[in-house]
């Protein structure tokens, strides 16, 4: 029996089986969520990738610097309205958590998600490599050609499994775009890919510190890329 031939009764199985699962990386993913997400995983030849979302256009007013003291960012989320979310208490550490007043939200680390809130099947974290330039700000002339990273995932709370993707960084063209004021950057479109997935993320990078002042970036299978804007950054260690 071939993947494009299973049965009903098959994916029937597969669900049974999911309870004897606890982790895994999505070649074993399929095999540990309910029939109907078994079947789209095990779907044939490589995952589709969501299509890309229309840029926000406009500066942001800077009136909107006013709500909050401390690091700010805009969100936007299937197409919806910019959302303006700002950063809870510093804790310390590399992250910073970004959350409406319906704790929808997401956190970064440098200028790379790191996980969302609220969006269905979320994103539980991403394994960043130590010279991965999204996670760790870097001057565009050091960023490597290359970088591996890990989206980490439960689903419907049956068990854990990863994504685990190579991405490569292309760099496209001298962009000034306009968030709170206008920044002078470089547009970098990065491909990842696996076995049966690929997708893009696109950043738009200060070329001298390599802050990221615009992203979209891919999230999940399950939920459709995010646009981050950076309003205000995280004040220098």
């Amino acid at each position: 029996m071939t993947r494009a031939t299973l049965s009903r009764s098959g994916l029937a199985m597969l669900a049974l089986f999911a309870a004897a699962c606890s982790s895994g990386d999505e070649t074993a993913a399929p095999y540990r969520d309910y029939a109907g997400l078994v079947a789209n995983s095990l779907g044939i030849g490589r995952a589709a990738a969501p299509a890309p979302l229309e840029m926000p256009t406009g500066a942001m007013p800077v009136e909107v610097l006013a709500q909050s003291p401390g690091p700010m960012i805009a969100l936007t989320v299937a197409g919806a309205q910019r959302i303006v979310l700002s950063a809870a208490p510093d804790a310390g550490d590399e992250f910073l958590n970004f959350q409406d007043q319906n704790r929808r939200g997401l956190r970064l680390r440098g200028g790379a998600v790191a996980g969302t809130y609220g969006f269905g099947q979320d994103l539980l974290a991403v394994r960043y490599q130590r010279e991965d330039p999204v996670a760790h700000p870097l001057p565009l002339e050091e960023w490597p050609g290359q970088v591996d990273r890990e989206y980490q995932y439960r689903l419907r709370d049956l068990a854990n499994f990863s994504i685990t993707v190579t991405c490569v960084f292309d760099r496209v063209v001298r962009e000034n775009i306009d968030v709170i004021e206008r920044h002078e950057t470089v547009r970098i479109v990065e491909t990842c890919t696996n076995s049966r997935r690929s997708f893009e993320n696109t950043y738009w990078v200060e070329p001298l510190t390599g802050v990221i002042r615009r992203s979209q970036q891919w999230t999940g299978p399950e939920i459709r890329p995010v646009i981050i804007e950076l309003l205000r950054p995280r004040p220098a260690a």
